[in-house]
């Protein structure tokens, strides 16, 4: 989708062209190139959001495959979604990083040309696969808290073998989305520092501004707006549901109907959550990337921070979701926290137990031997 990706921050590579050209613009207006304090505070904030996402999508991803009681459900979904989520700190992230400290937004690797240009469609495809997947994971828990709420006599119905069709759908709608990313993003040389960059171009086959400005639309509507619309009116309609169960059977409920209705409380808790984050970390990049491409039509006017702090600060956010989003997960699911220290204290006996016997052996080992020379001893 629009990741920090091509869509949005395709757009922010194509609006690195733009910006560079208003750089060079804008020399006795605003200072190009950042002192050497804000390079490393930059530098830092992403290599903490990046250990923090990769720390942080790997517990999600160890906790459920090592428990088989969380294999259950929506931990489907959020097993997918922390699987996807890997994807951005281990390609644009550490290329963000480098842009950071290099000063420039060249790109590194060319040579061989073809290396630099499969790791420059790489580094935008994968990070832009995984934010669509994400996308998706959302709406299908959305769906199955739907179903488990709504209708719970079908809750039965969503099997662990529709769960993984419906997950393997999710990467094949995300890959096939993205694959123009393949002859779109290449290395262009720039005409300003003459070196390569990586950055999206639908020419010669297509008129470029014309067919980025669709692309991104579309892929604004079909992966933004409609997935926010359909949690929102999903999500309310769960919600309008439970309120209406309590209050008609309240006095009627089971512990163990009570005890499932505070479940799926939590879970809805922990869902909406993720969406607020989503859309905060979002937001900002797509209000900038709308106004950049269809208000001032990708030429920024000659102000300081539209050409350096807003930026950053809108791509520095998008990024952050692949972070955000395993931090909510633990703090509004304790069952995560729970499985965490199951597996720590088991792992821990395991180690004692080995070390138990091999001082046993060792024991068993040493009074043998002196048995034998109790043994062989004169007589």
């Amino acid at each position: 989708m629009f990741d920090e990706n091509a869509t949005l921050v395709s757009l922010t590579k194509n609006f690195s062209a733009t910006k560079e050209n208003a750089e060079n613009n804008t020399h006795g207006v605003c200072l190009v190139g950042d002192s050497t304090v804000e390079t490393v505070m930059k530098a830092l904030a992403y290599f903490i959001i990046l250990i923090v996402s990769i720390a942080g999508n790997v517990f999600l991803i160890v906790v459920i495959q090592k428990n088989k009681q969380l294999r259950k459900s929506i931990n489907y979904f959020v097993f997918n979604m922390a699987v996807s989520d890997l994807f951005n700190p281990l390609t644009i992230m550490p290329t963000s990083i480098a842009h950071i400290i290099s000063g420039s937004e060249a790109w590194t690797v060319d040579s061989p040309r073809l290396l630099g240009d499969i790791l420059c469609k790489l580094s935008f495809f994968l990070p832009d696969v995984s934010f669509i997947v994400s996308i998706e994971s959302l709406l299908l828990i959305s769906m199955d808290r739907f179903v488990a709420v709504v209708f719970p006599f079908k809750a039965k119905l969503i099997t662990p073998k529709v769960r993984f069709i419906c997950i393997g759908c999710s990467w094949i709608v995300a890959i096939a989305v993205h694959a123009p990313y393949f002859y779109t993003f290449k290395l262009i040389i720039n005409r300003y520092d003459k070196k390569p960059h990586c950055a999206p171009d639908w020419g010669p086959a297509f008129d470029h501004i014309e067919t980025h400005k669709r692309f991104i639309t579309a892929t604004f509507i079909i992966f933004f707006l409609v997935p926010v619309c359909l949690l929102t009116t999903v999500y309310g309609f769960i919600a309008w549901t439970l309120k209406t169960q309590n209050k008609e059977t309240e006095h009627r409920l089971s512990c163990r109907q009570q005890l499932r209705d505070q479940q799926h409380k939590k879970i809805i808790r922990m869902s909406v959550a993720i969406i607020i984050a989503f859309a905060v970390c979002t937001f900002p990049l797509i209000v900038f990337t709308f106004t950049l491409i269809f208000l001032w039509n990708w030429e920024v006017p000659p102000i300081c921070a539209l050409h350096t702090v807003i930026p950053f600060t809108c791509r520095f956010m998008l990024r952050m979701w692949s972070a955000v989003n395993p931090c909510i997960c633990v703090i509004f699911n304790k069952n995560y926290r729970h499985a965490f220290k199951q597996i720590s204290l088991t792992r821990s006996s395991r180690r004692t137990s080995a070390r138990d016997g091999s001082r046993r052996m060792q024991t068993g080992t040493t009074s043998i031997y002196l048995k034998r020379l109790s043994k062989s001893g004169p007589v």
